[in-house]
């Protein structure tokens, strides 16, 4: 539906969402339709944003991680809860890990979570769409050691965040960049760059341990199911393929599990945790205002034609959370939505007070 009257939002998680697939973001943004159960990689790293930002604003360690993890208290239905646990206890590691890596830091935070709306002006003439604003939600504020204002951006990561990982040559292009130092300085704060940081998901994963008795003792079970022991009587502690004992095993717990992420943490930080600033020229920001126009222009014509077309592709459906309802070509109602879907009162709730980072920037 066109709306002529309300001023839309344009904020980074919608003009990426345009521009990965038309189609998607009429799911999205046009009818508000959303997952009810969210994506494992959203719904962390929203926990972890809550994390720090509970943090930030002057919360002790125990409390920003309580708070963080306090979603993961009830299990879901569809969920699995030792997998469940694994990710909660993952979180709580991370957190740990995160404010221990940087606690001798010399940030000054001047502000933190700051929602921006700005007017979206023509490049050409200086006026201001009768249609659109530029809008997004700012992790904080930061004065660095040499007294210049940054935008700190935190993000958690799937892939390699080393200095010469290809990570940071696609952030070094993400257009969010450009949106969030034109919104600082739209509210005031005179930015000179971006600062990035980067939290990289462990790589390790819960792994078979040894049982252990009442004394502490691994157990190692005969062809039959009994334990063997030594001459001397003590209980054996080592498998023998050739005589068929074998050490009985069991996966580690989460908890376990989570003690051992944080082990690997102290051990090699800097495969966990980057910071990186990501500049942005002059130049680069003018480039932005007119690419912004211009997505602005192309959604418009969108709305009005109600033409939204599809970017077919594995890169693309593989990872969309409408391709089931799209690939089908199944009509949608949005006063009643498809089951397992919902229709979003706000399609921008990343923008309101305690909103949810993973349905938006």
């Amino acid at each position: 539906p066109v709306r002529d009257r309300e001023l839309q939002l344009l904020t980074s998680s919608r003009l990426a969402c345009a521009r990965s697939c038309q189609r998607k973001h009429y799911y999205r943004y046009e009818l508000g339709l959303s997952r009810i159960r969210s994506a494992d990689a959203l719904r962390f790293g929203a926990a972890f944003h809550r994390g720090l930002e509970t943090r930030n604003k002057g919360a002790d360690e125990a409390t920003a991680i309580a708070q963080a993890s306090a979603g993961y208290e009830q299990v879901p239905q569809w969920a699995d809860p030792v997998e469940w646990a694994v990710e909660r206890e993952t979180l709580r590691s991370l957190l740990a890990g995160h404010f221990w890596r940087y606690s001798e830091d010399n940030l000054q935070f001047v502000a933190v979570e700051q929602s921006f709306q700005t007017p979206l002006l023509n490049p050409g003439s200086g006026h201001p769409s009768r249609l659109f604003l530029a809008a997004g939600k700012i992790d904080g504020i930061v004065k660095l050691a040499d007294g210049r204002l940054a935008v700190l951006e935190y993000k958690t990561a799937g892939e390699e965040i080393g200095p010469d990982s290809e990570y940071w040559l696609r952030l070094r292009c993400d257009p969010q960049i450009s949106m969030y130092i034109l919104g600082a300085r739209a509210m005031g704060f005179d930015v000179s760059t971006v600062l990035y940081d980067v939290t990289r998901k462990p790589t390790i994963s819960p792994k078979l341990i040894p049982t252990l008795d009442d004394q502490g003792r691994k157990i190692v079970l005969d062809a039959n199911g009994k334990r063997v022991f030594k001459k001397d009587g003590t209980p054996r502690e080592s498998a023998s393929t050739a005589d068929g004992f074998v050490l009985q095993q069991k996966t580690e717990s989460p908890e376990q599990y989570g003690e051992r992420v944080l082990a690997d943490i102290g051990e090699r930080p800097d495969h966990y945790f980057s910071r990186r600033e990501v500049p942005r020229l002059e130049e680069e920001l003018a480039e932005f205002r007119l690419e912004l126009w211009q997505q602005a222009q192309q959604l418009r014509d969108a709305q009005r034609s109600d033409r939204w077309f599809r970017n077919v592709g594995k890169m693309t459906c593989s990872y969309c959370s409408f391709s089931s309802l799209c690939l089908n070509s199944i009509q949608v109602n949005p006063d009643a939505p498809p089951a397992g879907y919902e229709v979003l009162a706000d399609v921008h709730p990343e923008l309101s007070t305690g909103g949810d980072a993973s349905q938006g920037d």
